[in-house]
């Protein structure tokens, strides 16, 4: 027997109607060969010590029995040539010695090969040569065991002896047996062939020369019910059927909740058991040259076997017997059974004097039986054909009847059988579970159909105590669950809703139903639910979408509401106010008016007309006045002045020098306020100004309580339609973006088309669900070039939808260099994939993208493509927390992959100096854990789009007002890392992808697989980004062997950097992905810091103002016609620092103007460019040594050259903000800037393939170049670049107007980078 041998051995304890048992073990050789099948009586032999009743009927006749079934497989056995003989036991005797290395004692196999002390017949004991219990292979006698075991005793678990086989595996390793010698010579027909039914029609017994097979009878069919076994003491401990436990080692408790689903659906449990099966029918009907015993069920279906085996509803699965929780075929006999098998043993009484039948009436009586228990199975095919038909048993049977004789088992539920759409209750005894037994609660998880399917009633329900009685310490807990109507399988967990769950070792607990449905048919309308569930989710989303949308608008009304009762109760207590000292008529003295008002009572919205004595106040020394004075008008309390010249009053009836102004009463006016001027002269009232008294509307009753209701009603509908035409004006420019957004991903995708044009395509390009869809495919420059035969295999949805096709026989080209093949794409595809070959199947040479395989997207399914989940762990992020690019990419990234259905998170440090960040104000509390000796905190909220959740330890390790520049760093950053997976372990959280960003979260991708990926986060992938391998190597080349994929920022610097020992040794997994810019954010239509907005169309009207604002603000000229240079940047080596001082010179030298935004971490550096600026600093130069984002977007706008003079660039987000904003680049063609900006002059088909899919821009009457650019290092270099761009600006400005208009139209955003991710995280998923 092979070492393999011992991790495939089968164990079957199989108790008989009567009693006896007997135990089965098979082999399955690791290469598929037969089933050797050994069996050993556990029953005392006759004449045994045992003691016998003679009232006991049924001892007698199983004695009998077993009698009839050894010596008939003696018989057969006997017969066995000497070669196979001796085969067997070479292998039998390696296991009794790997057995006896871990205290093991296996019994030793007589002469006839298997049943020790059976009684031979009499041609088998003349050729017996050797005593009959001797070891064949030495003649040695054996002596037997101590003690006999008696047919009635309570047997040991029958899993003890695949348990220890699968221990001894580390111990001795016996040799592969040796392949079977030639058959021996066939024996006559009539000889050959046996058939043998033990009395009682309990068991059949068939066989040849070769091979003996057992079967159950009828009978079985009959007593079903009974066919128990008990359940594990606790999670993968199994028990006899007396209910006494074989203790095996309890396994360790999960780190996180609940067990997921198990790791092979059901059907996948049927086929292995029918694989099995099917391999033991094959070595049967193969002629199988060594001696095989094959135990059989009846023909029954796959659900009643597993039903049969698994008992009390414990998960199994035929290939892992060792953690099953039930013994494969324990089978529990008790006196009512005894009884059925009396009424229906096939007619013998219960003397057991009575002599036995002949072999004829055994004969009829076998076929009675037989055509009986072919009846019953017919009847029950139909049945099961039909749907369920069992009539729904009581669950609320008295828990005391349904436990007796369970004490010791773990749970059980009732019935037996559960229907599906009935009841079924859940016994769980918790004396009995070693995890749960001292816990405070007990509950069970549980769905349906490996885990598919939730009861409408939820998945989690608390077990409830019993009335049961606690016979043997038994404490019984019970629910009851409703099963659903198209449920085949109930899945569940013990547990106690505080991580303690039973879940047998992993396995889960599993409990078939009496069903219509089947895995299969479950299966077969998998596709089908996925369609009814989106249309149920998006029906359900609509509706949510619907009543957020009323409730916000709802709650908007109240606001609006609420803030126009404050403002007109405001109002009202303001005209209470100022009303104090109104009056219509005013007297200085007494016969001398001052003014009065026609009407005398002046009315809101009204004409009306005011009369001054200019004789009766300050200014009665120069009356009469010799011009016309003004009148200076308010209303309650000096709202929307003006000032008014006043005429000369007729027809006056008072003395005095009058004055009159006629003038609009405000409609919302309850008092008018006014002083009279002229010239430098006032007649204020004293300083208290005059107020002209306004009555309320007498309509409304004209009261201050009317004013503030109309005021109310008045500042409302204001309010509203202020709000409407805000989000009308929100809308049109969403509604915008989002145009501009879906033709640039229509473009990006147009892009790729083209670019793959050459290999593949497709007619039509856009591949629509439910139409057919041909495919062409060019095998030049792939793995099948040279080959005469093309073959297509494929799928849909990344292969999960069931329908697949091919392999399709591609059909030749008959012009040009493409095979071509048509298929129908299922209206529930999003996506189709394959792979071609030059074979149908089998060997050949296969094309699969390097085992990525071909994805092409499917438009207008039924289906919306599975989202993915997304963690980043960064410690930057634009723009609470941005240092450099690193930032700009994991927010413009996330929401990029975000909008395209995917979930999305960030995982950072809380720095304190978000305290002071607008941004976050509705953060909150989100969990808290104890973790690497100290209290963790974690915050979240919403930042720009993206859920973000901030790690805050109470060492204080980032209670810090900066992300860099600490001695720590390393070690801050490497504690952040790892308390970021603890939280994800903490939370539940399974992401799909973690991706993790530069040096500082480097240690993540180890951390995640040394210390978390087997402890409970077990699902996510690793990707990882360098943004600048300048830092942190050794970190970089340790995430790179830790990583799934791992990117830079470009492909030009994946090719410089992929050289390098830490990269180079893990090439196969790297590529280089440029960056994008976030075109919401940096958008010159929309940028509310630009003093007008403007587009591609307007870009010369906007940069011009843009330009004249920031002349003013930093003091430069506005004479002459300059061209303005800008540099945005850190003033680093990297950046190239002696090109921007040499591009500051030539630019002043060339008649224009140059502007400098940014700062030196290096105080040395920043002396040089102090000094520079003192030196060049003036009208047409200026040095701002500082961070200012609302300059920064000024300059970009106002610049018409930015030049980036990088000595290297991973990326570059400079030259991609300028093209946004108008601003030609001049730039050193290196990294991500070579990926970017095409010179004008050198790199036409370039930029045309990279920007449009072309392969021939003259042809194609393209040319999308965007710069200037130049490759040396020194100040010669640049030169030759910045002299063109400002020759252009000076010789031809309407085509440098044309050129920055073009580039304005270029896409840099991330719709074609994040496709690019997304594709690498699937292939990092693979």
């Amino acid at each position: 027997m092979s070492s393999h041998g011992l991790r495939d051995l089968r164990s079957v304890r199989c108790r008989g109607r009567r009693g006896a048992s007997c135990r089965v073990t098979t082999k399955t050789s690791p290469l598929g060969r037969r089933a050797k099948l050994s069996c050993k009586v556990l029953s005392s032999a006759p004449g045994g010590s045992s003691e016998v009743h003679p009232e006991d009927d049924e001892l007698a006749k199983l004695r009998s029995e077993n009698a009839e079934l050894r010596s008939a497989v003696a018989r057969v056995l006997s017969q066995l040539s000497p070669e196979v003989q001796g085969r067997f036991n070479e292998q039998y005797s390696s296991l009794r010695t790997s057995a006896a290395a871990i205290g093991e004692e296996l019994p030793a196999i007589s002469l006839v090969g298997v049943l020790e002390g059976a009684p031979l017949p009499e041609e088998a004991q003349e050729e017996a040569a050797e005593p009959v219990n001797a070891d064949i292979s030495t003649g040695s006698p054996v002596e037997a065991p101590d003690e006999e075991i008696s047919p009635l005793e309570p047997l040991d678990s029958a899993t003890e002896l695949p348990a220890a086989f699968e221990a001894a595996t580390a111990g001795a390793q016996p040799e592969e047996a040796s392949e079977p010698a030639e058959e021996a010579a066939p024996v006559a027909e009539e000889e050959k062939g046996w058939k043998l039914t033990p009395e009682g029609d309990a068991a059949v017994l068939q066989g040849d020369d070769d091979t003996v097979t057992f079967s159950f009878g009828s009978l079985v069919d009959k007593i079903k019910r009974n066919l128990t076994a008990s359940a594990s003491a606790f999670s993968g401990r199994k028990t006899s059927n007396a209910g006494l436990a074989a203790p095996l080692p309890p396994a360790p408790m999960p780190k996180a909740g609940l067990s997921g689903p198990s790791k092979g659906s059901s059907g996948q449990r049927r086929q292995a058991m029918s694989d099995e099966r099917a391999e033991s029918e094959g070595a049967r009907s193969g002629g199988a040259k060594a001696g095989t015993v094959l135990v059989e069920h009846p023909d029954r279906s796959e659900e009643d076997i597993i039903a049969r085996d698994t008992g009390a509803g414990a998960e199994t699965d035929p290939l892992q017997p060792s953690t099953q929780a039930t013994a494969g075929g324990d089978i529990e006999v008790d006196e009512e059974m005894a009884k059925e098998v009396s009424q229906y043993g096939g007619g013998q009484d219960n003397d057991p004097l009575q002599p036995p039948h002949s072999a004829a009436d055994t004969a009829a009586g076998l076929e009675a039986a037989a055509a009986s228990g072919r009846k019953e199975l017919a009847q029950e095919k139909e049945q099961a054909e039909a749907g369920p038909s069992s009539s729904p048993a009581d669950v609320l049977t008295p828990a005391a009847e349904l436990v007796k004789g369970k004490e010791h088992w773990l749970y059980f539920v009732y019935p037996e059988r559960p229907v599906a759409g009935a009841d079924v209750a859940v016994y769980f005894n918790n004396n009995v579970s070693d995890i749960l037994r001292e816990r405070p609660r007990r509950q069970i998880h549980v769905k349906f159909n490996n885990w598919e399917l939730e009861g409408e009633n939820g998945c989690w329900f608390d077990l409830e105590q019993t009335d049961a009685p606690h016979d043997f310490g038994a404490d019984w807990w019970r629910v009851v669950v409703k099963v659903p109507e198209d449920a085949f399988e109930m899945n569940y967990v013990f547990t106690d809703g505080e991580g303690a769950t039973d879940d047998n070792q992993g396995q889960n607990y599993l409990t078939l139903l009496d069903s219509a449905m089947t895995a299969e048919l479950w299966a077969e309308r998998a596709m089908e639910r996925l369609v009814a569930a989106e249309k149920k989710r998006k029906d359900e989303e609509a509706a949510a979408r619907e009543a957020a949308e009323k409730e916000q608008r709802e709650r908007e009304e109240t606001d609006d509401r609420t803030a126009a009762k404050q403002r007109a109760l405001d109002l009202r207590d303001s005209v209470a106010y100022h009303r104090q000292g109104a009056v219509t008529r005013l007297e200085r003295s007494p016969g001398q008016v001052a003014w009065y008002t026609v009407p005398e009572g002046l009315v809101p919205g009204k004409k009306a007309k005011l009369l001054y004595n200019a004789s009766a106040g300050p200014l009665a020394f120069m009356a009469p006045l010799p011009s016309p004075p003004s009148i200076v008008l308010g209303h309650n309390g000096w709202l929307d002045t003006q000032e008014i010249i006043m005429d000369r009053a007729t027809g006056v009836c008072e003395e005095g020098d009058w004055w009159a102004v006629e003038f609009d009463v405000f409609p919302d006016a309850a008092v008018i306020n006014f002083v009279v001027k002229y010239y430098e002269h006032f007649d204020n009232n004293e300083g208290q100004d005059f107020k002209a008294l306004v009555e309320l509307d007498s309509a409304l009753g004209g009261s201050l309580d009317d004013f503030q209701e109309r005021k109310f009603e008045e500042i409302y509908r204001n309010l509203r339609q202020q709000r409407k035409e805000l989000e009308d004006e929100w809308m049109r420019k969403e509604s915008k973006r989002t145009e501009i957004r879906t033709v640039a991903k229509a473009k990006a995708m147009a892009v790729l088309r083209r670019q793959m044009k050459h290999v593949l395509f497709t007619e039509p390009a856009e591949i629509q669900a439910g139409k057919d869809v041909t495919i062409y495919y060019s095998p030049q420059d792939t793995p099948l070039a040279g080959c005469e035969d093309v073959y297509l295999s494929g799928g849909w949805n990344r292969w999960t939808h069931l329908k697949k096709f091919g392999p399709l026989k591609m059909t030749a080209p008959g012009e040009g260099e493409h095979f071509s093949a048509t298929v129908t794409v299922p209206k529930n595809a999003h996506s189709i994939d394959f792979v071609l070959s030059n074979v149908p199947e089998g060997e050949g040479i296969y094309d699969n993208r390097g085992g990525l395989d071909y994805h092409l997207p499917v438009e207008g399914s039924e289906l919306t493509p599975p989202g993915l989940h997304v963690v980043h762990i960064a410690v930057e992020m634009a723009p609470i927390c941005k240092v450099g690019g690193l930032g700009d990419v994991v927010t413009a990234l996330g929401r990029a992959v975000q909008e395209l259905g995917h979930q999305v998170e960030v995982i950072l440090p809380r720095y304190d100096f978000f305290l002071q960040s607008p941004l976050l104000g509705a953060t909150q509390l989100e969990a808290e854990f104890d973790w690497g000796g100290t209290h963790i905190w974690v915050s979240t909220c919403v930042v720009q789009g993206l859920r973000c959740f901030f790690i805050e330890p109470a060492n204080g390790f980032f209670a810090v007002n900066s992300v860099y520049g600490r001695s720590d760093d390393a070690m801050r950053f490497e504690f952040f890392n790892k308390a970021a997976l603890e939280f994800l372990l903490q939370t539940g959280r399974q992401p799909d992808i973690l991706h993790c960003h530069d040096w500082s979260t480097a240690g993540a991708a180890q951390a995640y697989w040394d210390s978390y990926h087997l402890y409970g986060l077990w699902r996510p992938k690793v990707v990882f980004t360098i943004h600048n391998a300048e830092y942190g190597l050794d970190r970089i080349g340790s995430a790179a062997y830790y990583s799934q994929r791992f990117t830079t920022v470009s492909p030009t610097y994946a090719f410089e950097i992929g050289g390098n020992p830490a990269i180079a040794a893990h090439s196969a997994k790297f590529m280089g992905i440029r960056n994008g810019i976030d075109v919401d954010i940096w958008d010159p239509e929309n940028d509310e810091l630009l003093p007008r907005p403007y587009n591609a169309e307007s870009v010369v009207e906007g940069k011009a103002a843009a330009r004249e604002t920031l002349r003013y603000r930093l003091g430069l000229t506005g004479w002459g016609d300059k061209p303005l240079v800008g540099v945005v940047t850190r003033l680093t080596e990297q950046k190239g620092l002696h090109l921007i001082k040499h591009a500051a010179w030539r630019t002043l030298e060339r008649g224009g103007q140059f502007v400098l935004l940014g700062s030196a971490p290096d105080p040395k550096i920043q002396a040089q460019f102090n000094a520079l600026a003192a030196s060049l600093g003036g009208e047409n130069a200026h040095f701002a040594f500082s961070y200012d984002e609302s300059l920064s977007h000024l300059i970009y706008a106002a610049c018409d050259i930015i030049a980036v003079p990088s000595m290297f660039e991973p990326c570059g987000l400079t030259q991609l903000i300028a093209m946004r904003y108008g601003s030609v680049p001049v730039v050193r063609s290196t990294g991500g800037l070579r990926d970017t900006v095409f010179d004008v002059d050198l790199d036409k088909a370039r930029a045309a393939w990279e920007l449009e899919g072309s392969s021939d821009w003259e042809r194609d009457g393209l040319d999308v170049t965007n710069g200037f650019a130049f490759e040396g290092t020194d100040g010669g270099a640049l030169d030759y670049a910045l002299n063109r761009a400002l020759d252009a600006y000076y010789n031809d400005r309407a085509w440098f107007y044309g050129l920055a208009a073009r580039i304005m139209r270029q896409d840099w955003s991330w719709n074609r980078p994040a496709l690019d991710y997304i594709e690498l995280y699937y292939q990092a998923m693979k």
